[in-house]
Order: structure tokens, then C-alpha cells, then sequence
């Protein structure tokens, strides 16, 4: 028999690993850091006046902002109209700057084409650009392929159109906005500091990155920084949108993720702001405690009804948090919808029937919703709304959901204990 010898290396290394053991469940749920927005707000400018269809555009508390749209030319027709109905009242040339792949105008607002000064070695040979001359022709296909190569030639041409702008939002058609908020946010930053914020994802082995579904915002000084990069690959200083940056991108996915990487040799990397930013919709947030709270920013939702229920909202002045979201998707919560996804994610079992998986639920004291698919049983301890499932040819299952409706009100009266006043979280990263 071999005896360890415990000398006091040993001894330490068995302390740390147990240690680590027991304080691991804590640090893995400990609660971000936040501000309490109004509170930091106050401390940096006078209040803006909030509340209104225009706020804060009609005070003018946006005029440093360049907002950013990015679309495909079948968007222009079937999209950008609603989208402006929206905003568009709100703002003139001044703010919006609208890129496409085709050179086109809307309303009287220019429409300007993100890759039409792409150098030829970059669209030689390369199939995706087939599809950019078919678009020029007129003819309708799937630009989709186009979008990766978008993303960081709209940012050099946006500097060159509105240099003398604080902050660049760039958005896309299905981003919602709250504007008021977006306006208290970059309130508390300085734009002489190269800033890149958004909703993080984590791709592999690549940098951080802001989702573009969810809004991308940089600083003045970060596009600086970017442009500085851009001066080694342009044929000269004046020649905007004319290279990517030496990246070959033909085996690339998205434009969000090359923009990432280019930022981050630029020397500006990912504060990552969610859930403030997020790419959820109001139908796909989970509410619960880690969220609850917290300023809602952007989602990635064009939903009219959205901004419909925005003007009904009962203190409009205040910062919209997701507990007042909450109460957009409340009334569409039943104890039983039929073909019906609420995206319930702890698995309990078998259950025979949709009632056994909802007796199921019931005896948990915490679980607020369930569903039931096939004989498997899911419940959980947050709220989502979900959306329509109902079977298809490749899986023919029915899938039934519900609420315990009778606990709701006791579950919203939890998750704003912690609450006082509206949250901002911490960056993270």
C-alpha cells in the first residue's frame, strides 16, 4: 500500500480545491453590480424632459447621436415604411442615416449602398457578389449572403457622412428602441473615450461581440479608432468603404462577428450591457429576478403592438423597466393554450396527460409555467410568453402550455422586493 505523504503544499492545494468547492455556487450566482439609473443620471446633466411621442429628439438630447439603419433593398418597401411611421416623425436627415446594397432614396431621405465602393478584388470570383449585380439590375433575390460584408463598410462610410457626431447607433428594422432610455444611458459616458457597447455573444475562439439585431453603438473615439485602422488598407485617406479592413470574409457568417474582430485590433473591445441590450423579444424574455429590475434599452423586436402599448404606458416619464414590460405580455398568459411553445427548460419527466404535467407544476411551490410535448413534462421557474407551435410534417407532436395564473401576482410581488428605482447593470464583459 502506496502512502501519500501530506506535506504542507498538499495540505494548501486540499484547501483551495475545497474552498472553491464550497463557495463556487455562490460566485456562479451572485448578482451583477448595477446603478440606479435616475440616481446617475442626476449626477451627470439636468434631467431631459422624457414622457413625450419625441423625447428626447424634440429637447434636442439626441442631436449628438448618428442613428444607423442597415437593410436589404427588398426591406425598403416591405419594412422601412412601418419602421419610420414610427420614428420617422421624430427625426429629419440629420439623424437617420439609412444604408441598403443599391442606391435608392425614400420619402426624400437618401437610401446610400453600403458595398458600391468595394474595391473589384474583393467581388472578383466571389459568388456572393452575383448576387449584388442581379440586385442592381433590378431583380429580386435573398440579399442575406451580402449582410457580413455591410456591417464594417456602413462603418467607415457613416464616418465620413456625419463626422462631427458623439455617438453612432447603428440598428436594424427589427430593433426596437426606447429612446428615452437609450438617451439616459449615453448620458453617463464621455464620447472622447473609444466606447463599443451592446447584448455580448461569446463565439468561438473569436472576440466578444454586440448582436446586431440588438443594436451596436460606438463612440466617436472608437470609430476614430477604427478609421485609423482603415487608413492601411485604403488606397488613401479619403477613400471610405473601399477595402475590408484585409479580412477575406467569403468563409464568414455574420457582419457583427468580422466588426468584433476588427474593433478588437483596433484596440476597442465588447462592454456588453445586457440585459439592457437584448436580443430577446418581449415574447422570448424569460422575467424573473436577473432581469426584473433592469432598464430595457433595445430587444430585438419590430412588434406594432409594441410601440402601440408604449403610448399607453401610465408614467411614460420613467424608465421603462422589465417589470413594467412584463405587463405588455401579462393578459396573453391562460392556464392552457393549445399548439403553444412557452419555452418552459426544466425537464421533469413523463406525464400521461397535459393535466399531469400541470399537477406537476403545482406541486412545485415556485414553478409559474409548464409544457407539455409528446408525454414529456417541462416546467419553470420564470415567465415567457413563447409563440405558436403547432405540429408539423417533420414533427408531428402536440405541444399544450400554461401559466399558473393564480400565482402571478404573488410571483411580481417577489421579483420587485430587490427593486428600488430602475437598475443598470455593470458592463459584463
Amino acid at each position: 500500500m502506496v502512502r501519500l505523504r501530506l506535506t504542507p503544499s498538499r495540505l494548501l492545494l486540499a484547501f483551495l480545491i475545497c474552498l472553491l468547492f464550497f463557495l463556487s455556487p455562490k460566485l456562479l450566482h451572485r448578482r451583477r453590480r448595477f446603478d440606479n439609473i435616475d440616481a446617475s443620471i442626476a449626477s451627470v446633466q439636468p434631467a431631459a424632459s422624457y414622457g413625450t411621442e419625441c423625447s428626447p429628439f424634440s429637447s434636442d438630447g439626441l442631436n449628438d447621436v448618428a442613428i444607423v439603419l442597415k437593410m436589404t433593398t427588398a426591406q425598403v418597401t416591405a419594412q422601412l415604411p412601418s419602421y419610420l411611421s414610427r420614428i420617422g416623425r421624430c427625426l429629419t436627415s440629420e439623424h437617420l442615416l439609412l444604408f441598403s446594397d443599391r442606391t435608392q432614396e425614400y420619402n426624400d431621405l437618401p437610401i446610400h449602398d453600403a458595398l458600391k465602393y468595394l474595391r473589384p478584388e474583393y467581388k472578383y470570383q466571389n459568388p456572393d457578389f452575383d448576387l449584388y449585380d442581379q440586385i442592381q439590375r433590378g431583380e429580386t433575390v435573398d440579399a442575406t449572403p451580402l449582410d457580413k460584408y455591410k456591417q464594417i463598410l456602413i462603418m467607415e462610410q457613416t464616418w465620413k457622412h456625419r463626422p462631427q457626431k458623439d455617438w453612432f447607433v447603428f440598428l436594424e428594422l427589427d430593433t426596437y428602441v426606447n429612446w428615452d432610455n437609450l438617451h439616459r444611458f449615453l448620458s453617463r459616458f464621455d464620447p472622447s473615450v473609444p466606447y463599443y457597447f451592446g447584448s455580448p455573444v461569446l463565439p468561438r475562439k473569436k472576440p466578444f461581440a454586440a448582436q446586431a439585431t440588438s443594436g451596436i453603438i460606438l463612440s466617436r473615439a472608437a470609430l476614430n479608432k477604427l478609421m485609423s485602422k482603415g487608413r492601411m488598407f485604403a488606397e488613401n485617406h479619403h477613400a471610405v468603404g473601399t477595402h475590408l479592413f484585409g479580412l477575406d470574409l467569403t468563409q464568414e457568417t455574420r457582419g457583427d462577428l468580422v466588426l468584433a474582430k476588427v474593433l478588437k485590433q483596433s484596440g476597442v473591445s465588447l462592454r456588453g450591457y445586457d440585459p439592457a441590450f437584448t436580443n430577446d423579444s418581449p415574447s422570448t424574455i424569460r422575467f424573473g429576478s436577473s432581469q426584473w429590475c433592469e432598464v430595457v434599452i433595445t430587444l430585438h423586436s419590430n412588434d406594432s403592438e409594441l410601440a402601440r402599448w408604449e403610448t399607453t404606458r401610465q408614467t411614460p416619464a420613467t424608465p421603462l423597466t422589465f417589470a413594467e414590460l412584463f405587463t405588455h405580455i401579462e393578459p396573453s398568459l391562460q392556464p392552457r393554450i393549445d399548439d403553444w411553445t412557452n419555452l418552459s427548460e426544466k425537464v421533469i419527466g413523463p406525464a400521461t396527460t397535459v393535466d399531469a404535467c400541470r399537477a406537476a407544476c403545482a406541486r412545485d411551490k415556485k414553478c409559474i409555467q409548464f409544457e407539455y410535448v409528446g408525454e414529456s413534462c417541462r416546467i419553470s421557474h420564470g415567465v415567457r410568453l413563447g409563440y405558436a407551435h403547432p405540429p408539423t410534417p417533420e414533427d408531428d407532436r402536440k405541444t399544450t402550455a400554461g401559466w399558473m395564473v393564480e400565482r402571478i401576482p404573488a410571483f411580481k410581488q417577489l421579483q420587485s422586493r430587490r427593486c428600488k428605482g430602475a437598475h443598470l447593470v455593470r458592463a459584463d464583459p
